[in-house]
C-alpha cells in the first residue's frame, strides 16, 4: 500500500476528518485535513525521500482551539512513527479567505528504496 492512502486511513481512523486535494468543498465548519503528495525529494543510490503535507483547516470563529487541533494531529501521526517523521511545519497560520478556516501544514518524510536509476 502506497504511504499516502496509509496516512489517509490512519488519520481517518482516529477520527479525523480526511481529504484528498480538491475533494472538500465549501467553507470550514469542521476542522478536517487534506492529504498531499509533495514528490520526491532526495534521492540516492539506493534510496529515496517522498514528502507528504498534511494541511489543516479549522473554523475561523475558532482560532483559540487551534493549537490544540494540531497538538492532536502532530500527537496521532506519531503512531506512524519511524516509517514517517515529521520533517517541517508547523507552518505560519494564516486565514484562508476561500473556506473561511485558519490554515497551516506539517511536512513529512519517509524513506523507501528506490526503485529508479538501476539497471
Amino acid at each position: 500500500m502506497h504511504m499516502w492512502k496509509t496516512i489517509y486511513d490512519y488519520l481517518e481512523s482516529k477520527g479525523f476528518d480526511v481529504y484528498a486535494l480538491g475533494q472538500h468543498t465549501g467553507t470550514c465548519k469542521t476542522p478536517y485535513i487534506v492529504i498531499r503528495n509533495n514528490g520526491d525529494g532526495a534521492r540516492g543510490i539506493t534510496m529515496e525521500q517522498t514528502l507528504y503535507e498534511l494541511l489543516l483547516y479549522y473554523p475561523s470563529d475558532f482560532y483559540y482551539q487551534f493549537e490544540d487541533y494540531i497538538d492532536s494531529v502532530k500527537q496521532s501521526m506519531n503512531g506512524l512513527f519511524p516509517a514517517l517523521k515529521l520533517v517541517d511545519g508547523p507552518s505560519p497560520h494564516y486565514l484562508d479567505p476561500d473556506v473561511l478556516g485558519y490554515m497551516t501544514s506539517l511536512t513529512y518524510s519517509t524513506v523507501k528504496q528506490s526503485t529508479v536509476n538501476h539497471i
